[in-house]
């Protein structure tokens, strides 16, 4: 005899597989924000050398058409800093996003295994208690048939 079965098992395989994929795309979004911030801290870095660089040239005496170039590339890398930092937070929802939505997924199959088990529980319990009358009644009637 088979072992009781639990009817909605495929729907809990679906929601294990979304659990899954929700997983995954939680994980390339922190991959993404990772390298967001980290080409950011370079961006920062590379914008702070060109400072000091620039400092020690002012030093030394620098002619007009390096001032307009330092002048022009800075505020191009400050600009690129700005959009990075947005960019960096449009990412940083996204997590928050994906986290959620694997939280959710977690949800809907954890309720769904914890139903499972306690139908499969009453399953259980519903089989003994067939298997005990089915013994009792056969106890009854060898004990009628001894008479």
């Amino acid at each position: 005899m088979a072992g009781p079965e639990f009817r909605l098992e495929q729907v809990l395989k679906f929601r294990k597989e979304v659990e899954k994929m929700h997983q995954l795309e939680l994980a390339a979004a922190k991959q993404m924000h990772e390298s967001a911030h980290h080409t950011l801290n370079s961006e920062k870095a590379a914008l702070e050398a060109l400072e000091r660089e620039f400092a020690q040239r002012q030093m030394k005496g620098i002619e007009a058409k390096d001032l307009q170039l330092f002048g022009d590339f800075s505020r191009r890398k400050s600009q690129q800093i700005v959009e990075m930092r947005h960019t960096l937070a449009d990412l940083e929802k996204a997590v928050h996003e994906k986290r959620d939505a694997l939280l959710a997924a977690a949800k809907e199959k954890k309720a769904l295994e914890v139903f499972k088990e306690k139908k499969m529980r009453d399953l259980r319990m519903e089989q003994l208690n067939k298997e005990r009358a089915f013994m009792d009644e056969v106890a009854i009637q060898s004990r009628g048939g001894q008479r």
